[in-house]
């Protein structure tokens, strides 16, 4: 960052670095000769690349690998067992130039785990086994695919240390890449670092994976098959690969495409005779139960049992190894006769139960459950161990059940034979084999040991529920600080060991999961409402910050979205549940970033800026102690904006995925990105990095996305696992306007500005059709019966194309201009066009006439139609009016929305003369004037249409509406409306409950439309009382708002008086050094003459002093300290001064144009610069030129005395700086030249108050801090001047002057984002991550919306705050408990 760089002092600065979607903020501490760096990349902090480990390691699932202690004693062969096997897999493994993968298949309990624990062990052995994973349903984390990459990538770092540097650089360049799609994980985890190990291998090296058919989503094993044979595909390196799974349909379709199958090693396990190795197992098995229990065994004689006995046993086994298994460890119970055990087995007291296949161990298993002492406590046990979403140890076990009083302790050692139980407590229980749980969940299997799911996920979420209220509370760790994030805190996995064990982080992560299973049936859970009730009132935000302390703050927003949804679907949804559950789901995304860094910004951030309405805040009011007190500016309820997702650059356009869980982006420096609606977090990377011409899609099905760009390039991914299907460049030769996927999803239509259409086939990538127009095509659109394809171009003409065979049907003329939009209707019998010509036009899609034509509605060209769901009406769109067209008639035209009426409605709303006025002026004229104001191509409305319900939505500028009826929004207030910054796309999901815009800062922000403001009045009064700039008074007891009105506050916020109403937005004010008065001025719009008025009012009570009327072209403005004198630059030359108690001019100077005034602090001079970059001193008592300094040519843009009074510094709008000490010291110094790297005009200087230090604020927002000296230099010169020269000669004799005294030097130079106090009187600032500080110290954390809009919209004076939001909300903030308190 500070290449080439020199004599900077950097103490105290922060710098901030932003590479693609993430911000960086680097501090560089300094100790003695010692610097310790430190990146912050989003919510995560990098110290070197420990932090990037420490992503990969929360993303692996360290239980999954073979010799994982989880999985101890993990199921194995006996040595001598599996011989023939075990070498059949050993030669594949070793056979030069063969099938890089063997799929092992067979029957469940037919050993395929335990083969594959084998091989895997024997590889291990032989330091040829980089890693492996074993999926398992009684895991949730291991029953997904989701950690599969992660977890494989940890391995094979250990095993292959040169692949550490490329997988680190991954997750130092994206530390989200572990939740990424597949597709993107494999290539940065492992294919990039695999392909980057240079070492060579003298044998193939081993990657284990067992239990594929454990994944729970099909259609994400297909992926994983994919990419894991794209990977042996594309690796250099000799792998094999062995799958284990059982035959399920879905595996053995993906291994049979004609891109697989090639690659792939069949070995089906019935193809092998267990029987021989079951008999050895159980011979050798029971040999050790027979010594293990030697006291009643020893007047048995061996073999036991009996040759028959056993050659019965191994008929029964029917070649399943999991019925040898069972019988041995039901046989081998250290409480019973194993003589008395192995009777039970023969006893086969069920008959044939279930399926044939699995009879007999049917029998098997329900005698081991019979023999328990209280079977039915054992079915209660076996129920929840069933039901977890992951295995918990005894202990844990103990501490959810405890209050049904039952001890697992007691229970679970009896039922060793068919669940894995340790005699350590801390150990998991597992269900030792799948079949077992098939078996408990088949009741003609079970019969009465039968688990019903909903009872035990009833009872499972009812035992989390009251675990949590329990144990859960306020700083679970005993962390204490909130500025300490939790990466900082060095001890904190030991804490949350000590304070978080693992029942509390079972309760934690998986009770909403348990309640989304359970069925709404009657009044089965009315007590469990009751149980979340109590949890929501006294508990959840303990929750939230446990949630953020084990890293699990992410499923937060999911697990409450999955409870919210359940409880609406009751018969009765309890409100105070459900509010409460909204209130934390808000509040989780809103402030996701805080709290994830530091847990207890819960407390310290996310509480207190809570709306004061919500059940939430009011539930909790006891946790508000030692936090800050929002004084003025909270809001009451939670605002539409949900969730804001920063990129950096113009978002282009967006879209909803059809099940509204996705959202796509398209921008130019970011590509096509995929987020996750609910959260916002980033799905997927898809690129390319280059810019979008036109909006990006989806299909109806959500399967693909598609996008197009200015180079002619047409791309379409697979949404779920991110692989391309389309990527050509070729096809057109310029800019793609318009892409639509055919409804039945097997298409994609591309228009573009070449004059051509391509129809492309989705699956196969290849075109199908060209269709050719004279003149370039603007829009298209497929029929809903997927028969015909309209486009519109710039000729005029709508064309209809036959999609089967590619022929030209019908070209419809009637429009005189361009075509910007065409619809067809649902039934597909009717087309709508809209063009530049200002027309609607409705055709009839089989014999193309033109049934209707609409001209009277749009002032401009159309640019947007659609057809209503009903398909009774045509929406369309111009510049400034949204309107609909009834079909059954010629000429209806329902106003939906105009611009111009709505301006002159707020305005009429101002309780003024100005209110009064735009009563009497006709809406055209309101539109006129806005036009005349408006740059062009900057008043577009830019829509968003859902799919599936009449909602929809638009932006115009800062405004977003969204409608759910087609009823004027003039007369009815709108379903929604708020207001964002410069809206540049939108997107409405296709039930309507979801709203997406994109805006030229680069932010996506997300939106619940359900927050509707009720009245019209309401709206109106939220766009006339956004508040525009905010002037702080230097004593911080007074502030201007300039609204429509210019109010006076005071320091809390609380209004003083209203002193004055403009005509404009464009008013500026200035408060005296001393606060006691301020002075605001702006152009009189009403006036005839070009002039402008300047007001002066008392800051005590705001009573007007003096009025001055008719100054032209006010250049600047400056009061004296004390506010008895006001001086006005103007009129390209003139500068005049007013006494304030007469509003009597007392001087009046004529010099050249004048763009920066200023008084000294005891008002006897006045210093001017000029748009000349001249700095003039005039006497303000005789008007007469003291001195003056012209050292450059570029326009001053602030000036200021030093508090003595002796030095002046100015800044000019090339970036320069100068010192000046005028004469009779003369001299001066250059801070900065213009010749030097500066990003922008130098906007405000303010001296430090003991005049040592000057702090610049360039316009761009970057702060400097300049140390200047101690003591006025003294002066040598090379000629002494004469008696008879003039001040301005000894000026002018400068350059022979030389200092003696020190240089100024430069302190410190912050990052532009960093944003300070307005005038610099205190150490508080804003980083540009949202963190509010105290010095280095992090107090709490603003959201983006309530973030300063510019970098003069911060204000601190002593611990008072005040903040103008980027929402143009003002927020007043007392800090004075916070920092009375120091345990905060």
């Amino acid at each position: 960052m500070f290449n080439n760089a020199t004599n900077v002092d950097a103490s105290n600065s922060t710098f901030s670095e932003v590479h693609r979607d993430q911000y960086n903020t680097t501090k560089t501490v300094v100790h003695g000769n010692q610097s310790h760096h430190t990146i912050i990349h989003g919510n995560q902090v990098f110290q070197n690349s420990n932090e990037g480990l420490e992503a990969l390691r929360k993303a692996s699932i360290t239980s999954a690998a073979f010799d994982s202690a989880e999985r101890y004693p993990a199921p194995t062969c006996l040595p001598g067992t599996r011989v023939e096997l075990l070498n059949r897999i050993s030669s594949w493994i070793e056979k030069e130039g063969g099938q890089p993968i063997c799929w092992l298949n067979g029957l469940a309990g037919s050993g395929k785990s335990a083969i594959a624990q084998r091989v895997a062990e024997m590889y291990a052995e032989q330091h040829r086994l980089a890693a492996s994973f074993f999926f398992s349903r009684r895991e949730l984390e291991r029953s997904t695919t989701q950690h599969f990459f992660p977890t494989i990538a940890s391995q094979v770092m250990g095993f292959f240390p040169s692949t550490k540097p490329v997988i680190l650089a991954a997750l130092d360049d994206d530390y989200t890449t572990p939740t990424k799609v597949l597709r993107e994980q494999m290539q940065k985890l492992l294919l990039a670092p695999l392909c980057a190990i240079e070492e060579k291998f003298t044998s193939p090296i081993l990657i284990v994976v067992d239990s594929l058919d454990e994944c729970d989503n099909e259609q994400l094993v297909a992926e994983l098959i994919s990419l894991l044979t794209q990977l042996l595909r594309q690796c250099p390196h000799p792998f094999r690969l062995l799958l284990t799974s059982r035959v399920e349909s879905h595996i053995r379709d993906k291994f049979r495409e004609p891109e697989i199958a090639p690659m792939i090693y069949s070995l089906e396990l019935r193809a092998f005779d267990a029987e021989e190795d079951i008999r050895s197992f159980m011979a050798h098995t029971f040999d050790v139960i027979y010594d293990q229990h030697s006291q009643v065994m020893g007047d048995v004689e061996r073999p036991w049992p009996p040759t028959q006995e056993l050659e019965s046993l191994v008929k029964k086994a029917s070649g399943l190894f999991i019925f040898a298994t069972t019988v041995v460890k039901f046989v081998a119970s250290r409480h019973h006769d194993p003589r008395s055990r192995l009777r039970v087995v023969f006893s086969d007291k069920t008959g044939n139960v279930g399926d044939a296949t699995f009879a007999d161990l049917d029998s098997l298993y329900l005698d081991a459950i019979r023999a328990l002492p209280d079977a039915d406590l054992a079915r209660v046990v076996l129920g929840i161990v069933r039901y977890i979403s992951g295995p918990l140890s005894i202990r844990s076990l103990n501490s959810l059940l405890s209050p049904l009083d039952i001890n697992a302790a007691l229970v679970l050692p009896d039922l060793s034979s068919v669940l894995l139980v340790s005699e350590d407590e801390k150990q998991p229980v597992r269900i030792y084999h799948a079949s077992f749980r098939d078996f408990l969940t088949t009741p003609q299997r079970s019969k009465r040991y039968f688990v019903d799911a909903p009872v035990y996920h009833r009872l499972l979420a009812r035992l989390c529920l009251e675990f949590m209220t329990g144990h859960l509370k306020r700083d679970m760790c005993s962390i204490g600080d909130p500025s300490t994030f939790n990466s900082e805190v060095k001890d904190l996995p030991e804490r949350c060991d000590q304070h978080i064990d693992e029942a509390t982080r079972y309760a934690c992560r998986h009770w909403a999961y348990h309640l989304g299973q359970i069925p709404h049936e009657g009044g089965a859970n009315d007590n469990l409402i009751n149980v979340l009730l109590t949890f929501s009132r006294t508990s959840i935000l303990y929750w939230v910050e446990t949630l953020s302390l084990i890293g699990a703050l992410d499923s937060a927003v999911t697990m409450l979205r999955d409870a919210i949804i359940w409880l609406k679907l009751m018969p009765t949804p309890p409100t105070d549940v459900l509010a409460l559950l909204k209130d934390t789901q808000r509040l989780v995304l809103m402030f996701f970033d805080p709290i994830s860094q530091s847990a207890l910004h819960v407390y310290y951030t996310a509480l207190p800026l809570a709306p004061t309405n919500t059940l939430l805040r009011k539930e909790f009011q006891h946790e508000l102690t030692n936090s800050f007190t929002v004084t003025k500016g909270l809001d009451s309820e939670w605002d539409g904006c949900v969730r804001v997702i920063h990129l950096g650059d113009s978002i282009h356009s967006l879209a909803f995925s059809p099940d509204g869980r996705l959202v796509a982006s398209a921008s130019n420096e970011h590509g096509v990105q995929l987020w996750n609606a609910t959260t916002g977090t980033n799905v997927v990377d898809l690129g390319p990095h280059r810019q979008p011409s036109s909006a990006v899609c989806f299909s109806p099905s959500g399967a693909c996305i598609a996008a197009a760009f200015e180079d002619g390039l047409v791309a379409v991914w697979e949404t779920l696992t991110g692989q391309a299907l389309i990527n050509n460049e070729e096809s057109h030769r310029k800019p793609v306007t318009s892409i639509m996927f055919s409804p039945n999803n097997n298409l994609l239509a591309s228009a573009s500005r070449d004059n051509s259409i391509q129809l492309w086939e989705v699956a196969t990538g290849q075109v199908l059709h060209r269709f050719e127009h004279q003149s370039a095509v603007q829009t298209l659109a497929f029929s809903p019966d997927n028969k015909i394809v309209v486009s519109g171009s710039d000729d005029g003409l709508c064309t209809i194309w036959d999609v089967e065979s590619g022929r030209l049907l019908r070209a419809l003329k009637g429009h005189s201009s361009v075509v910007n939009s065409v619809a067809v209707s649902g039934d597909s019998l009717l087309i709508a066009s809209g063009s530049n010509d200002k027309t609607v036009r409705v055709w009839d899609a089989k014999t193309g006439v033109c049934t209707r034509t609409y001209s009277k509605g749009h002032k401009k060209g159309v640019t947007t139609v659609r057809f209503t769901p009903d398909d009774e009406r045509v929406i369309s769109i111009c510049d400034k009016y949204v309107g609909s067209w009834n079909l059954s008639s010629r000429k209806s035209f329902d106003p939906l929305w105009a611009t111009d009426e709505f301006i002159r409605k707020a305005m009429t709303t101002l309780p003024s003369w100005l209110g009064k006025t735009f009563r009497l002026v006709p809406s055209r004229l309101v539109g006129y004037m806005y036009d005349s104001d408006t740059p062009e191509g900057d008043a577009r409305i830019r829509p968003g249409f859902s799919s599936r319900s009449t909602s929809f939505a638009f932006a115009f500028r800062k405004i977003i509406v969204c409608a759910t009826s087609l009823a004027p929004i003039h007369h009815e207030p709108p379903a929604f409306y708020s207001m964002s910054t410069d809206v540049t796309s939108m997107a409405v999901s296709s039930d309507g409950s979801q709203i997406a815009s994109g805006n030229a800062q680069g932010a996506i922000q997300l939106w619940d439309p359900v927050l509707a403001m009720k009245t019209w009045a309401q709206v109106v009064s939220y766009y006339n009382t956004r508040v525009h700039y905010i002037k702080p008074a230097p004593d911080g007891k007074r502030y201007l708002f300039c609204q429509l009105d210019m109010i006076l506050v005071g320091a809390d916020g609380e209004v003083i008086k209203k002193v004055a109403t403009f005509q404009t937005s464009d008013v500026e004010c200035i408060f005296s050094a001393d606060s006691s008065t301020f002075a605001c001025w702006a152009e009189d719009n009403f006036s005839f003459k070009d002039t402008m008025n300047v007001r002066v009012y008392s800051s005590a009570t705001g009573d007007r002093l003096c009025r001055i009327t008719g100054i032209d072209k006010i250049e600047s403005v400056a009061l004296s300290n004390d506010g008895a004198l006001i001086a006005c630059a103007h009129n390209e030359g003139v500068v005049q001064i007013w006494q304030v108690s007469s509003g009597l001019s007392a001087l009046k100077i004529a010099t050249e144009t004048v763009s920066s005034v200023t008084f000294s602090p005891d008002r006897s001079r006045l210093v001017c610069g000029t748009a000349g970059g001249k700095v003039q001193l005039w006497d303000v008592q005789t008007g007469h030129s003291l001195a003056s300094l012209d050292d450059g040519t570029s326009k001053v843009t602030s000036v200021v005395f030093s508090p003595d009074g002796n030095r002046i510094v100015f800044g000019c709008d090339d970036g320069s700086m100068r010192l000046w000490s005028p004469p009779p010291v003369g001299v001066h110094h250059t801070l900065t030249s213009g010749n030097e790297p500066s990003p922008s005009p130098v906007a405000a200087l303010v001296f430090s108050r003991d005049g040592a230090a000057i702090n610049c604020r360039y316009a761009d927002g970057t702060v400097t801090v300049w140390k200047l000296p101690t003591e006025l230099p003294t002066v040598k010169c090379e000629s002494e001047p004469t008696s008879s020269s003039t001040s301005c000669e000894i000026c002018q004799a400068i350059s022979s002057c030389v200092s003696t005294a020190g240089n100024p030097h430069l302190k410190s130079k912050s990052d532009k984002t960093t944003v300070y106090d307005h005038q610099f009187r205190s150490d508080y600032v804003v980083q540009s991550d949202g963190w509010v500080c105290f010095g280095e110290r992090r107090l709490f954390w603003l959201p983006p919306p309530l973030r300063p809009s510019t970098p003069t919209s911060f204000m601190a004076y002593g611990d008072k705050l005040a903040v103008v939001g980027i929402s143009s909300s003002v927020m007043f903030f007392d800090l004075y408990r916070r920092e009375k308190n120091a345990a905060v």
